[in-house]
């Protein structure tokens, strides 16, 4: 009897020892650290007959979110993925897109020169919400001007992606991979809330007479 109760303490500190293991596991691949790769096809849509401009700061082409959640430290590395947004939006919106190198002088002949800075990201986590998703909004604020310095419009654009823990491999691999799909997704659909903003029903008045419609 004696040695029916040993086997059975032993079994179950096994077991406490493996659950504990996991657990500890689990809070180490909580965190992550993720490099978007994003592929964003230009639109099937009717061009603007125009030549546009877009200014890419320093800050935008190198921008890193880092956040650090219930002791998880979280760096999404946007840096280039932003120009793929708007390289692709832009170019699918208008007959000629020019990367500016600077704001002044202005050396290109340009009809309106667009200028994206990024407003924030906002990241939730299953561990912080206790959902099963990984969350991830990604603000614009996105100015169009005159090649003189007059502004036309300024929009800010979300972008907002959301994927199921539930869908990605093993403890180890799901929050790095989960998160840069998450964010992947945000950012094509950054994407297409910039083209819609285009659309006849969404484009504000200065834009349309900028656009001589």
């Amino acid at each position: 009897m004696k040695s029916m109760f040993s086997k059975v303490i032993v079994y179950w500190s096994v077991r406490a020892t493996c659950l504990s293991a996991l657990f500890i596991l689990w809070g180490c691949a909580s965190g992550a650290h993720v490099i978007p790769s994003v592929s964003i096809p230009s639109p099937l849509i009717d061009s603007f007959p125009k030549t546009v401009g877009v200014y890419y700061s320093t800050e935008l082409k190198d921008d890193i979110f880092e956040e650090e959640k219930k002791r998880q430290k979280y760096v999404i590395e946007l840096g280039s993925n932003h120009e793929q947004v708007f390289d692709s939006s832009l170019n699918g919106l208008f007959e000629k897109v020019v990367t500016l190198d600077s704001l002044d002088p202005v050396s290109e002949t340009v009809d309106g020169i667009f200028i994206p800075e990024i407003q924030g990201v906002t990241l939730a986590t299953p561990a912080v919400t206790g959902q099963d998703y990984y969350e991830v909004l990604i603000r614009y604020s996105i100015r169009l001007i005159e090649p003189n310095g007059d502004e036309i419009h300024r929009w800010i654009v979300p972008g907002y992606g959301k994927v199921n823990r539930r869908d990605y491999g093993s403890v180890m691999e799901r929050t790095s991979d989960a998160l840069q799909q998450a964010t992947e997704n945000a950012l094509r659909d950054a994407s297409s809330q910039i083209i819609a903003n285009f659309s006849p029903g969404s484009r504000p008045l200065a834009v349309s007479v900028w656009l001589g419609l």
